[in-house]
């Protein structure tokens, strides 16, 4: 019972998370919104709510608000070994600002491309590298210069 409490609480945090279309990552509030989205996905599959359920029982989400990108980071989040919070936040994070100039570019990237270049990223160190490492991976896997 207490497991339950605690997954539907997680989902409701996901009502109050801005989410933003994918060709439209308004700055600063779309990072902003990406990093949160990411982390509590990765909370969420941390916490043993299945992919269905969290795309199930998420409140729905408003027409100005586009569930494109919410499902593309459930996707990412359930189909591939995890990613620590701080490496897939920020390629995440990246993913948005480089959607401002480059977004056909980012539409046909394949997050399984990237996937192994993060995971090499949660081994640098000091842990503080992490997260500049998963921003160059994406430009490493699309040629857009950083």
């Amino acid at each position: 019972m207490t497991r339950m409490v605690a997954v539907l609480a997680l989902l409701g945090t996901l009502a109050s998370a801005p989410i933003f279309a994918a060709s439209d990552c308004p700055l600063p509030q779309g990072m902003q919104a990406s990093i949160s989205l990411a982390k509590q996905a990765l909370g969420a599959r941390e916490a043993g709510v299945t992919k269905r359920d969290l795309l199930t029982y998420a409140p729905p989400v408003s027409d100005v608000q586009m569930p494109e990108v919410f499902k593309a980071i459930v996707d990412e989040v359930y189909d591939f070994p995890p990613l620590r919070p701080e490496v897939y936040a920020a390629y995440r994070f990246e993913h948005c600002f480089v959607s401002q100039q480059h977004a056909a570019r980012l539409a046909s990237l394949k997050f399984a491309d990237v996937h192994p270049l993060l995971k090499q990223c949660e081994q640098i160190e000091p842990e503080g590298a992490r997260p500049p490492c998963a921003m160059r991976a994406l430009h490493k896997v699309t040629g857009i210069p950083e």
